[in-house]
C-alpha cells in the first residue's frame, strides 16, 4: 500500500472511531487531526470537508461489515443458522455504529447525494445475502420452493417494521439498551416463526 493510501486509511479509521462515539455533529476535522497527530491541512488535502470524509467513512465501514458478515454466514451449517447469524451481526453493527448510521443523528438535513448510493449498496448486499441463504435452504431441503426475491423483500420489510414500531412507541429516535434488546428479541422470534413457515410440512 502506498504511503498516501496509508494516510488516507488512518484518517478514515480515526474519523470512524470518533463519529461512532460522538456523532457527526459533534466531530470536527480538528478533533480527527489531533487524534492521529496530523495537521488539518493534511486532512483537507485528502478530504475537502467533513461530509466528504463522512461518505468515505461510510463506504469503508460498509465494505468491512459486508466482508465480516459474509465470512460469518459462510461458516454456518444451515441456511436457518445463516439467517440467524445475519440478524445477530446486523443488530450488533447497528448498535455499535448507530451514531454513524442513523440519519436523525447526523449534522444536517442536506447530505451528499452519493451517500444514498452507499446505503443503497448496503441494502442490496443484505438482500443478496438473504436471498442466497433462502436459495441454499431450498436446495438442501430446509425450505419449500418459493419466490425467494419476494420472500426476501417481505422479511426485510418486516424487520424494518419491528424497528420502527418500537421506536415510534416511545417517540424516540435513538434506542436505549432496553429498546435494542427488545428489537433483537422480536427480530429473532419473528425469524423463527417466519422460517418455520417456509419449512416442509412433515
Amino acid at each position: 500500500m502506498e504511503n498516501q493510501d496509508k494516510k488516507k486509511i488512518l484518517i478514515i479509521n480515526a474519523a470512524l472511531k470518533r463519529i461512532a462515539h460522538y456523532g457527526l455533529a459533534k466531530t470536527t476535522m480538528t478533533d480527527i487531526a489531533k487524534d492521529i497527530s496530523f495537521s488539518k491541512a493534511l486532512l483537507y488535502y485528502y478530504f475537502p470537508d467533513k461530509l466528504s470524509l463522512y461518505v468515505s467513512v461510510i463506504e469503508h465501514l460498509m465494505h468491512t461489515i459486508s466482508r465480516e458478515i459474509r465470512k460469518a454466514v459462510e461458516k454456518t451449517d444451515s441456511a436457518k443458522e445463516g439467517i440467524m447469524m445475519l440478524l445477530q451481526k446486523r443488530q450488533g453493527y447497528i448498535q455499535k455504529y448507530y451514531n454513524l448510521l442513523e440519519p436523525s443523528k447526523l449534522a444536517c438535513t442536506e447530505l451528499p447525494e452519493n451517500l444514498d448510493d452507499k446505503f443503497n449498496k448496503a441494502r442490496e448486499f443484505e438482500v443478496k445475502i438473504l436471498t442466497g441463504l433462502l436459495v441454499r435452504g431450498t436446495e438442501n431441503g430446509e425450505f419449500e420452493p418459493q419466490d425467494n426475491q419476494l420472500i426476501t423483500e417481505i422479511f426485510i420489510e418486516a424487520l424494518s417494521g419491528i424497528h420502527f414500531n418500537i421506536l415510534n412507541k416511545e417517540k424516540s429516535f435513538f434506542p436505549d439498551k432496553g429498546q435494542f434488546k427488545e428489537i433483537f428479541t422480536k427480530e429473532k422470534k419473528f425469524a423463527e416463526v417466519f422460517l418455520r413457515g417456509l419449512s416442509p410440512i412433515k
